[in-house]
């Protein structure tokens, strides 16, 4: 794991990064914590981004997996989730499409479909949905809520490069995300689905019983 943000707190406009490299994200705007899936999320109102600088951690070439809880109400018909990046160049999460916010996991140095047409279904719903997309240097595979909703082939290997990782807009300029995020992870390798499914019930692993809040997150699943 090389970023999590939790959201259960901030340091002024600082999100803490809590794996072991220090991947700490800075906001512009009016960054505002919320309830969430666990304990609290970010907002974000459409003008609100952060951004991490790059690090050798983030400069994956051969394997990734991206993962947030995410809830669109409305916005831009083109939002960014997470891309490292600016415009063009980067690995992202996007909620792209004109009419509805439908998720896309995209590399733009891989053969020209894997670029934008590997999408999901719309979540533009006001519900919480929890987005992950993973690469193992073969085949991209996006998921929404535990479940395989889009593949594609695309074998190569990423470029790095040296731009920051936006959340929440593209660039930090554009596509603003509406809505709020909660519990973005990084890995530098593809999970698998039961590894997306343990981190869906359990972004941290924690030293009491936590029955009772999957319990309430599983119901909520059911009902949307």
């Amino acid at each position: 794991m090389v970023l999590h943000l939790s959201f259960d707190a901030l340091d002024g406009k600082v999100a803490k990064d809590r794996s072991e490299f220090g991947n700490d994200a800075t906001f512009k705007g009016s960054p505002k914590l919320v309830e969430g899936v666990f304990g609290k999320a970010l907002e974000f109102d459409g003008k609100t981004s952060g951004q991490i600088p790059d690090h050798a951690s983030l400069d994956i070439v051969d394997g990734l997996t991206i993962e947030f809880w995410a809830t669109i109400e409305g916005g831009e018909a083109l939002q960014s989730g997470v891309e490292k990046g600016a415009a063009w160049v980067p690995v992202c999460i996007t909620l792209p499409r004109s009419t509805t916010v439908e998720p896309s996991f995209s590399f733009f140095d891989l053969p020209e479909p894997c670029n934008d047409d590997n999408i999901g279904p719309s979540i533009q719903d006001g519900e919480w949905h929890f987005l992950a997309g993973t690469w193992d240097g073969k085949d991209i595979l996006l998921y929404i809520d535990g479940e395989l909703e889009a593949e594609m082939p695309c074998k190569g290997e990423l470029n790095p490069n040296d731009d920051p990782l936006f959340i929440g807009a593209r660039g930090g300029s554009g596509r603003f995300l509406t809505g709020a995020m909660d519990e973005i992870k990084m890995y530098n390798y593809a999970l698998t689905k039961a590894e997306l499914l343990k981190d869906m019930e359990e972004p941290v692993t924690l030293p009491v019983n936590t029955q009772d809040k999957l319990t309430t997150v599983w119901a909520r699943l059911k009902t949307d």
